[in-house]
């Protein structure tokens, strides 16, 4: 366990509790910075996992209530009104280079993208409530919602949209994870969808303390290196960058109109760019 968090049960420290998102607990990159975050803020904190596996949507009903005490998502104007962001992008952004899951009787057709009037013929499957979906309209581009995460692989079994698009270091993992769902489903070899998006941390707005002990320690992580070497060493990021070949795929850039001030200012050194990582 990494320096400044203590075990959980420690009488001393303040109890920090993170949602078990997707189920995937621990090895999520949010549970992983943040351990790195309260270890580098110098103050002691418990870290420990809310028992139940829950979406994001749900995890953010859990925050509402005060049963988690920090979650993370993607950024988005309604999440920042209702909570208190921490303005720094724990993926650097690799939630805004989207890779695309595509019913394997479209790969033809999608080969053939190369613009955005050429996407916009098609429908995008999201979840509900995502800041995506708003960046997506905005561009032109249909957008067909389900539940759940869970819930669009059979959707895209079944033709309800044509592509998924997902973030750079979700893609290859959320492909295999619900490969069962959607047993036509392939990775589409040919786009890249670009824009100013991020995963951040959020608490709730009386939460002061734990917001300033966050950033901190994100912004010490950073300096020191820590946080690109968690970032960088991530397994669902080092495959994506092996495997995406972005340079190989025709780019296509969807404006961000609806970003908060707020996020527009976060330090430009903070987010990723596809020549560091090797």
């Amino acid at each position: 366990m990494a320096l400044g968090v203590l075990p959980t049960g420690r009488a001393q420290g303040s109890a920090v509790v993170y949602p078990n998102l997707n189920g995937n607990g621990a090895d999520n990159l949010g549970y992983r910075m943040l351990e790195l975050a309260l270890a580098k803020s110098g103050k002691p904190y418990s870290l420990s996992l809310h028992p139940m596996a829950v979406n994001d949507e749900r995890a953010r009903a859990l925050l509402r209530r005060g049963e988690v005490s920090v979650c993370d998502f993607g950024s988005g104007a309604e999440f920042e009104k209702t909570f208190s962001a921490v303005y720094f992008p724990i993926d650097r952004g690799l939630l805004g280079y989207r890779i695309s899951l595509i019913h394997h009787s479209l790969e033809e057709e999608f080969a053939r993208v190369h613009s955005l009037t050429h996407l916009q013929r098609f429908r995008a499957g999201q979840g509900i409530g995502w800041s995506n979906n708003a960046i997506m309209q905005a561009a032109g581009i249909a957008v067909v919602t389900g539940p759940t995460l869970e819930s669009l692989f059979p959707m895209l079994e079944a033709r309800r949209f044509d592509f998924l698009p997902l973030g750079l270091n979700e893609v290859y993992g959320f492909s295999e994870q619900y490969g069962d769902f959607a047993p036509s489903m392939v990775v589409d070899a040919h786009t890249l969808l670009v824009y100013r998006f991020a995963r951040l941390f959020y608490v709730r707005p009386d939460q002061t303390e734990l917001h300033a002990s966050i950033l901190l320690g994100l912004k010490r992580a950073f300096a020191d290196g820590s946080f690109q070497k968690l970032l960088n060493a991530d397994p669902s990021v080092r495959r994506a960058l092996l495997r995406a070949k972005l340079s190989q795929r025709d780019t296509i850039t969807l404006d961000t109109p609806l970003l908060t001030e707020a996020f527009q200012a976060i330090p430009d050194e903070y987010f990723f760019k596809p020549a560091e990582f090797k």
